[in-house]
């Protein structure tokens, strides 16, 4: 076949690539290298891990090893804003929050903890607001067995995530017999006087008494007298005044998040104690056995692609965080109570060209471009069931549409400064979907590689990077690292990535994004 016709095949596989979907799932991190230049892999693959980020380059050159055995596992982890402290605060209040339920439902009168709950729950509620909220988790782990043009591989490609569903409609406090508060004088005491003067100006200050006060049936004229009644009836509950002063604190500390929740007091229809603010789990683990091939063309021209049996476990829960005390963990794993097997087939195409051999012309740093498409032919996976006894909101959100793993397609280029180092970046050519349907992601890498020791028995490469979600201005950016130990025909490497925005888990300070890999391999 002479080469014009080569290259207009290339032209048609790589038109075919680009415009053959129009949404995608989140491309993962797999593999050391990739990962420590910021997730760059698709211009640079070679050896076994080309077999995922571009089975183009699996096509064997005389510089590269023939065989090879890889193994990898890794890690990635991604929340936006402060879900995660959200869910977790009110899944540890779930006991103060039935305590309140009990309250609103019995017409008792509101004790110091009993207030307290009521802000800090709506303050933490509001963490959970908004369209592009929740948390995402993914890991990789697999073999894979390069020999010449070929690799077969066995890996297993897992995803989760945290979505939460707020309930801003039941959020009265007086619906029916409600919750009851004290008289609207002055406090007894000057240290309660003081207590009840400061929480009327956080009222104001916060701007929340209009509405605040509409959840209560509009009982009070103004701050003052809401303030004097939260703090009489906590009084008359008993509440020294260290522990008015405590809720005190709670409470002012609170009402900034909680104005968000307060103010949709126009909306509000139901009572708190029947609020149905919740977080769904979903998750899936794709077990992949594939055989992939890789073919030069023409030189500087390659072609590749893999056959893959994919066999799928979906798995979906949910937890009403107000009544439940789960953790992030506990709410991941109750969800594979629920799991469902079937089993697919996918197909990847890669293409990949380096431009001085193509044009048969030394261009500047040797630049290097590649496509890849994983899964083109969109395979579904039958998710579980809802089980009988669960509860009316959870079924309500529970997903009953087939699992589909839409195509991913990535652009990529590298360039070589010199022999030593390389340049390489990747962009999503579509804007692709995640586990949370309202989180997309089309993801940025930039890389470096540097072989700051580069001999013949022993190499030593350094990485940095930096990968950022042009798609969601929430997901915050983040910054990447690994290094690696080749000795003879054995390597180890390593990588991990961190963003610079951290949210709380148990009261400790993390990272919103963070991810890590390990690799073994031996090549010969």
């Amino acid at each position: 076949m002479q080469a014009t016709t080569f290259r207009k095949v290339a032209l048609g596989m790589a038109v075919l690539l680009m415009f053959s979907v129009a949404g995608a799932q989140q491309w993962q991190f797999v593999g050391t290298r990739a990962m420590g230049m910021g997730g760059a892999g698709v211009a640079t693959a070679f050896g076994p891990d080309a077999q995922y980020w571009n089975p183009a380059g699996l096509a064997q050159e005389e510089d590269t090893n023939e065989t090879g055995l890889l193994i990898n596992a890794g890690v990635s982890f991604e929340a936006t804003k402060n879900v995660l402290e959200g869910v977790r605060d009110l899944t540890d209040m779930s006991d103060q929050y039935k305590a309140l339920e009990n309250a609103i439902s019995g017409n008792q009168i509101a004790n110091a903890e009993n207030i307290s709950t009521l802000f800090k729950g709506l303050n933490d509620i509001s963490k959970m607001l908004g369209k592009d909220t929740g948390a995402l988790v993914n890991a990789d782990g697999g073999v894979v067995f390069k020999f010449k043009n070929f690799a077969v591989s066995g890996r297993a490609l897992g995803t989760g995530a945290i979505t939460p569903v707020v309930d801003t409609k039941n959020i009265r406090f007086n619906t029916g017999s409600g919750l009851v508060l004290g008289d609207t004088s002055s406090p007894g005491s000057a240290s309660n006087q003081s207590a009840a003067v400061a929480l009327a100006a956080s009222l104001d200050v916060n701007g929340v008494f209009t509405a605040l006060n509409s959840l209560f049936n509009n009982a009070y004229a103004d701050s003052t007298a809401l303030a004097n009644a939260i703090v009489n009836a906590a009084v008359a509950q008993g509440a020294s005044e260290a522990q008015i002063l405590d809720m005190l604190g709670v409470a002012t500390s609170n009402m900034g998040g909680a104005a968000e929740i307060i103010n949709m007091a126009a909306s509000a229809e139901g009572s708190y104690k029947d609020n149905e603010t919740l977080v769904m789990a979903d998750a899936a683990t794709f077990g992949e056995m594939s055989l992939g091939y890789g073919q030069q063309v023409i030189p500087g021209l390659k072609v590749g692609g893999n056959f893959k049996v994919i066999s799928g476990y979906t798995a979906q829960s949910g937890v009403m965080v107000l009544t439940e005390n789960e953790d992030i963990k506990d709410i991941l794993d109750k969800a594979y109570d629920n799991k469902k097997n079937s089993t697919n087939i996918g197909i990847d195409l890669g293409v990949m060209g380096n431009l001085s051999q193509l044009l048969d012309k030394e261009l500047f740093w040797n630049p290097q471009v590649g496509l890849t498409a994983r899964n083109l032919n969109s395979p579904k996976f039958d998710r579980p069931d809802a089980p009988a006894d669960i509860n009316a909101a959870i079924a309500r959100n529970w997903r009953t549409d087939k699992y589909e793993l839409k195509p991913q397609v990535r652009l990529g280029a590298a360039v070589n400064p010199f022999k030593w180092m390389t340049a390489a970046a990747d962009i999503d050519v579509t804007e692709n979907d995640t586990m949370i349907d309202s989180i997309k992601s089309r993801q940025l890498a930039l890389g470096l590689e540097f072989n700051v020791v580069n001999g013949q028995r022993f190499n030593m490469p350094i990485r940095v990077g930096y990968n950022k979600n042009l798609a969601e201005s929430s997901v915050s950016p983040f910054y990447t690292a690994g290094i690696g130990f080749n000795m003879m025909h054995f390597y180890i490497e390593l990588a991990g990535a961190i963003s610079t925005k951290t949210t709380k888990i148990d009261d400790t300070s993390v990272p919103n994004s963070a991810a890590a890999s390990l690799t073994l391999g031996f090549l010969f």
